[in-house]
């Protein structure tokens, strides 16, 4: 499989006689519009099509029919290659419409199955086992936060709203471990938690409970880890391997870290049969805190 990757191609027109010949001939219809193709192998059977296009600044990439003639070209290049999909640089100006396309979910689902390497983070040199971990979510992620976190930390709180049903897991958990699940529906147990784990979709009645927090928020719905006390939000973020993006150039800090991630993991994970967290480990992509 063959995914496209279109990306400013870095010129030399940086001289304001060539940027403005450059312009008069995009508005004819005359300019040489060179494509630099590079084939970049991610893994075994998944390979990147990299298209550099000719970017610069004032109208020209405005302009109807240049467009109409770099979309033919780079057509004619996905085509031959087999590409199935499609991402762009921002700057590109929607040549193909990927900025529609969102991977909020996919990271989000990625950030879920893989949360324990955020508490190693976020709690860095610090024995889990000594702290307490508050956590709020639907049913099935609460069972799932039990099982991973059962032998990692001290006491786990499961805060629910009145008349929701307990997560099954609890009671079994326990008494294979011996380490205590507290089941409440009182926020005053996030008084005695430093860190609270907020997976997607809780409950609305505890969006405002984090003003009156003071610890440090891991929200994997938002993709953002809060500290209260230092008054500091950080993005979470997922990074490719440093070799890939060496090969890709200077990206702006959306596409990085997520857009393109989320990108290549969603049609990984669609081609491999498996989830977009599954297909991450296999990419090598790994999770990292950036302010």
């Amino acid at each position: 499989m063959n995914l496209g990757v279109i990306l400013p191609r870095r010129t030399n027109h940086g001289k304001e006689t060539e940027n403005l010949l450059f312009r008069i001939l995009s508005i004819l219809s005359i300019a040489p519009l060179a494509i630099d193709v590079r084939r970049l192998q991610l893994c075994p059977n998944i390979g990147l099509i990299i298209c550099n296009i000719p970017v610069v600044c004032g109208n020209a990439m405005h302009h109807n029919g240049l467009k109409r003639r770099l979309k033919r070209k780079l057509d004619r290049i996905f085509a031959q290659e087999g590409v199935l999909s499609v991402i762009e640089h921002p700057i590109i100006k929607n040549l193909y419409g990927s900025h529609k396309t969102r991977y909020e979910s996919y990271l989000a689902d990625i950030a879920v199955s893989r949360f324990t390497e955020l508490i190693s983070m976020v709690h860095r040199g610090m024995n889990l086992n000594r702290i307490e971990i508050a956590i709020t979510g639907n049913q099935r992620h609460l069972e799932y936060a039990i099982t991973r976190l059962i032998s990692l930390v001290k006491t786990i709180n499961v805060l629910i709203p009145d008349g929701f049903p307990e997560p099954g897991k609890a009671e079994e958990a326990f008494e294979e471990t011996g380490i205590p699940v507290h089941i409440t529906t009182d926020p005053d147990v996030l008084n005695r938690t430093p860190l609270w784990i907020r997976f997607p979709n809780d409950h609305e009645s505890f969006d405002s409970l984090p003003s009156m927090y003071r610890g440090r928020i891991i929200d994997l719905g938002a993709l953002k880890i809060i500290d209260t006390r230092a008054k500091r939000i950080y993005d979470i973020c997922l990074e490719l391997p440093e070799s890939f993006l060496d090969e890709m150039g200077s990206l702006p800090d959306q596409l990085r870290y997520h857009r393109l991630p989320g990108f290549l993991a969603a049609n990984c994970a669609n081609a491999w049969g498996e989830s977009a967290a599954e297909a991450s480990i296999r990419l090598n992509m790994r999770l990292s805190v950036k302010p």
